[in-house]
């Protein structure tokens, strides 16, 4: 029985996860007159040896984080707290959609790695790079990857 809610959990959250993937500015009330700006969401996503983590940040206040075997946090935008590094986020993904590719397929990133989703209004980009190189600053990214761990410190803090 555990085993089937931990799977219907995953499940839940792997519909979420590709909901998001699938919006349109227009489904959040974004537009070009109202959100000037390239990027309009963002998900970093980093893949672990059990499963992987997604943190989505959308511009019009969404913050949420998933774990691709099930649970997440959502509504985390609702916090004072998360609102200024989510938009801090969102800045610093726009400062680098241009070292993104057009992205057809999602998928979770493997073990080690750290894929951006840059969610545009000339539909998604991507970019990965391996987890340690961004966290030690050797990435182009380096910014982007902190910026958003900086999200899920302040994500994780409403938690406790």
């Amino acid at each position: 029985m555990a085993k089937e809610a931990e799977k219907s959990e995953a499940e839940m959250v792997a519909g979420l996860r590709q909901m998001v993937l699938s919006l349109k500015p227009g489904d959040l009330g974004i537009s070009e007159a109202t959100f000037p700006h390239e990027v309009w969401g963002v998900l970093m996503e980093t893949g672990y040896d059990s499963g992987a983590f997604t943190l989505v940040v959308l511009a019009d206040g969404t913050v949420s984080l998933y774990f691709s075997t099930g649970g997440g946090v959502i509504g985390a935008g609702e916090h004072e707290s998360v609102r200024q590094p989510a938009g801090s986020f969102i800045d610093w993904a726009n400062r680098y959609v241009s070292e993104a590719k057009p992205s057809k397929a999602q998928p979770l990133p493997t073990e080690g790695q750290t894929t951006f989703y840059f969610l545009t209004n000339s539909g998604i980009r991507s970019y990965s790079a391996k987890e340690v190189e961004l966290g030690e600053g050797r990435d182009k990214l380096s910014d982007l990857f902190h910026a958003g761990h900086a999200v899920i410190a302040e994500v994780r803090k409403t938690q406790q």
